[in-house]
């Protein structure tokens, strides 16, 4: 059966090919960008023996940490928010790195017994600059001493071709967001009349935070997945057919 779905998905330029390996295979028509570009922040190399935990927000900070020649201690204990994270982090540095085991975002990590018994230890987080809070201000409200280092910032990839919006208008009934910064900067460059398109389209993120920040759209049209993880939100995809 021929799918009628025409699916934007909005992800990072890493994530497309497995993306595109999936759907491919399936009979729903999509088209992929993103919005943001990863530029590197300038670190010193450094080697980190004093913490008793580390956490990966992203795959990214894994990347650019080990870039910019982190190392640590072979004891320390390491966690990501997600799995894919996880992977990259201990087949980069060598430790197993521990994640949540069906919704892969702060809040679920918070919740892993390691992060809930944290007063007087010396924990690092290592992510992406403006990013949230809430691990930091939690660990530290938990008793614990935390540091944060920013190894990369996001930037508006900007969209100069207004064919491409009115494209998507026409033929897109399905929009996958894969972060909140993608959501706002996606936002940020249509015109005042896509509203009604938006309102239209069904929707798939991957948390009840990033749904949140759609209210122009009827709540039984947004699937949340729990998890960015490219396997994930393809699941979903091809289940929405």
């Amino acid at each position: 059966m021929t799918s009628t779905t025409r699916a934007l998905i909005l992800q990072p330029d890493d994530s497309r090919q497995r993306v595109i390996d999936a759907l491919s295979r399936s009979s729903i028509e999509f088209t992929q960008h993103s919005f943001i570009d990863i530029e590197p922040i300038s670190v010193k190399p450094k080697t980190f023996n004093d913490y008793d935990g580390v956490i990966w927000i992203s795959k990214n900070a894994v990347r650019f940490a080990a870039q910019s020649g982190f190392s640590f201690h072979p004891a320390t204990s390491m966690f990501a928010v997600g799995p894919t994270t996880a992977r990259l982090a201990a087949n980069t540095f060598g430790t197993s790195t521990r994640c949540p085991t069906f919704k892969h975002d702060s809040e679920s990590l918070l919740g892993l017994p390691e992060l809930l018994d944290v007063d007087n230890q010396h924990w690092l987080i290592i992510k992406g600059e403006k990013g949230r809070d809430l691990l930091f201000d939690t660990l530290r409200a938990r008793g614990a001493k935390v540091d944060s280092i920013d190894v990369y910032r996001r930037v508006k990839r900007v969209l100069n071709d207004d064919r491409q919006v009115t494209q998507w208008m026409n033929t897109v009934n399905l929009i996958v967001v894969t972060s909140a910064e993608q959501l706002g900067y996606f936002l940020s460059s249509l015109p005042r009349e896509a509203g009604s398109w938006l309102s239209r389209c069904d929707w798939i993120v991957p948390s009840e935070r990033l749904r949140d920040l759609i209210p122009f759209v009827a709540a039984d049209t947004i699937t949340v997945t729990g998890s960015a993880t490219e396997s994930k939100m393809i699941e979903a995809i091809i289940k929405h057919g």
